[in-house]
């Protein structure tokens, strides 16, 4: 059993990362690259004849953001799963506050590695998903 420290030992919460307003152009710009064509993204009447009070952030944009952050708050890091349940939409121009701990650290093959529990909220403060993240360090 190796005497070295864990590089991130349980119970380790990492500070905020707050990503300002996510603009139409930005989701407009993710659309075009990932080829997700669903108008709820970025069409305002589409949005609204669904229920919604306009056009939401795509999950798949949210996770990148999530991605973002695990790799300024480890970036000696490698991510090696990263899985997302989502709660609520987000409005397109919320920012987006994304928080986690380190719920498991352990090792693989000889490398440590860390599971975090990562919570994403919007502007109000609202829950709006749930990730968890290894990543091998």
């Amino acid at each position: 059993m190796s005497t070295e420290a864990h590089p991130a030992p349980f119970g380790t919460t990492y500070p905020d990362r707050v990503f300002p307003g996510i603009a139409m152009d930005r989701v407009r710009a993710y659309a075009a690259a990932s080829g997700d064509d669903n108008p709820i993204h970025v069409d305002e009447a589409a949005a609204r004849s669904i229920g919604l009070e306009g056009p939401i952030v795509q999950g798949m944009l949210l996770m990148g953001l999530v991605d973002t952050a695990l790799a300024e708050w480890l970036p000696q890091g490698t991510t090696v799963k990263l899985s997302t349940r989502f709660a609520l939409p987000v409005a397109v121009g919320s920012p987006v506050t994304i928080a986690a701990r380190v719920v498991r650290a352990d090792t693989e093959a000889g490398r440590p590695r860390a599971t975090l529990r990562i919570f994403v909220r919007d502007g109000s403060g609202k829950a709006v998903a749930l990730a968890e993240a290894v990543v091998g360090l």
